[in-house]
């Protein structure tokens, strides 16, 4: 049964800095599209306890997926659009790479997506706001259904993914498509019939924000930098503070200052400073 999986989204969390984020059998993360290095993660605020992944402009990117069970059906979507495809897998698996899906001549292909600088509004097109920094991945995870005959000879266009939104901000990012591909040849169709499976009972879906630096900011998630006008407050407090008079070698000394003076000093002799198989189809 479906429930058998169902638990709370779940992250290893360490300074609010999070390594994975877990559901039940299934992991998710963002990855760079070149290295397949994991985009640094946050956990937000209570009570969503949401997961906000930190990234930038100009960078392509795969939704990184793995299961320790079989016998699933993994579904995409970002920022509310549908990747167009559903990828089958009858064995656990472990670094499978959603993006852009492209099939020609029998032969896929997937094709990373990229973060996008967002166009920048005017002051009369509105403000900013955190949910508008913030863009949102979601996986979902479906039991097998019926099973039922697939044509992998249809050649497969690419979904764009594209947004006209304009923010205030200039650091705010959209998902669009890149460059990078992966070629998994598990996923690879030789034209034909194939046999793949309805979507059965919904499982689980593990949700991914994303944004840059400034959209962790607005989310209460990382603390805002001093201003400029705080530091050049601090810099005038600092300047005002009056340097201690040094008392001059043939000043006059009380006993009392005289006995003081015979404290010895220490002395630091440490020298240290103080300072599984797959298949897929529409």
């Amino acid at each position: 049964m479906a429930f058998e999986y169902l638990s709370k989204q779940t992250s290893k969390v360490n300074n609010n800095k999070t390594n994975m984020v877990q559901v039940g059998h299934f992991t998710v993360n963002l990855v760079r599209a070149d290295t397949k290095e994991v985009f640094k993660e946050y956990t937000g605020p209570a009570p969503d306890h949401n997961v906000y992944a930190e990234v930038e402009p100009g960078v392509d990117y795969f939704i990184q997926v793995e299961s320790t069970r079989g016998e699933v059906i993994v579904r995409g979507n970002v920022d509310g659009v549908y990747l167009g495809y559903l990828d089958t897998y009858l064995k656990p698996f472990k670094d499978k790479y959603l993006g852009a899906w492209e099939r020609t001549n029998g032969e896929s292909k997937t094709i990373a997506l990229h973060f996008n600088k967002a166009a920048q509004a005017t002051k009369q097109e509105g403000q900013t706001n955190s949910s508008m920094l913030t863009g949102k991945v979601d996986v979902e995870f479906y039991e097998f259904g019926a099973q039922i005959e697939v044509d992998s000879n249809d050649d497969v266009v690419p979904q764009q993914l594209k947004s006209d939104i304009k923010v205030a901000g200039k650091k705010c990012v959209l998902s669009g498509n890149g460059s990078h591909v992966t070629k998994d040849p598990s996923s690879t169709q030789h034209g034909g019939l194939e046999y793949g499976y309805e979507l059965g009972g919904h499982i689980c879906t593990i949700t991914l924000h994303y944004c840059t630096a400034v959209g962790l900011i607005l989310n209460k998630i990382l603390d805002a930098p001093p201003s400029s006008q705080e530091s050049d407050s601090n810099e005038s407090k600092r300047a005002k503070v009056k340097p201690e008079k040094k008392r001059s070698a043939s000043a006059v000394l009380s006993p009392d200052e005289k006995e003081s003076k015979k404290v010895a000093t220490p002395i630091d002799l440490t020298g240290d400073d103080d300072d599984g198989g797959n298949e897929r189809w529409l």
